[in-house]
């Protein structure tokens, strides 16, 4: 929980190199898109498009752009407050050693841009693999699960 927790204040803060030293080099970060099927069929997610598909040097570059003058869709940058919840813990994976660790958690992100009074909210679950790498936890694998077919944002230029 407390690798949860520092994580949201990393992100919310702005401190996104910070951020980057808790992902393993093997990172790999999902966020696909929900889609909608025919009535009665329910709600799923593409296998082929995503919001955000990344790996560390994918998360690295967009962390270098924000530093620099092309990250227009974040001039000014989107303010954020994160609440991480209902966390649920496994050990382990099939193909996985005891190192790993399994943790589903639910996830709001609130949205300011510019000078508008009312949020943008983002709301999903989040399926994290966190491993043990020199007595550290490393984010190893996400997957974000967005709840809403719509973001309602611009572009997605926060990680979640």
């Amino acid at each position: 929980m407390e690798f949860l927790f520092t994580e949201a204040a990393l992100l919310d803060d702005q401190r996104l190199k910070d951020w980057l030293q808790l992902l393993a080099p093997d990172i790999d970060y999902k966020v696909p898109v929900r889609v909608v099927r025919e009535k009665g069929k329910g709600f799923g997610f593409s296998e082929d498009a995503f919001y955000m598909k990344e790996d560390f040097g994918t998360l690295n570059t967009r962390i270098k752009r924000f530093d620099s003058e092309f990250a227009w869709a974040e001039t000014p940058p989107t303010r954020t407050r994160r609440l991480v919840g209902n966390i649920r813990m496994t050990n382990g994976h099939p193909g996985g050693g005891d190192e790993e660790t399994r943790v589903l958690s639910n996830l709001a992100v609130y949205c300011y841009r510019g000078d508008t009074p009312a949020p943008i909210v983002l709301t999903a679950e989040r399926h994290d693999m966190l491993r043990r790498d020199d007595g550290a936890l490393k984010l190893v694998n996400r997957v974000v699960l967005l709840d809403s077919t719509v973001l309602g944002l611009q572009a997605l230029s926060i990680f979640l």
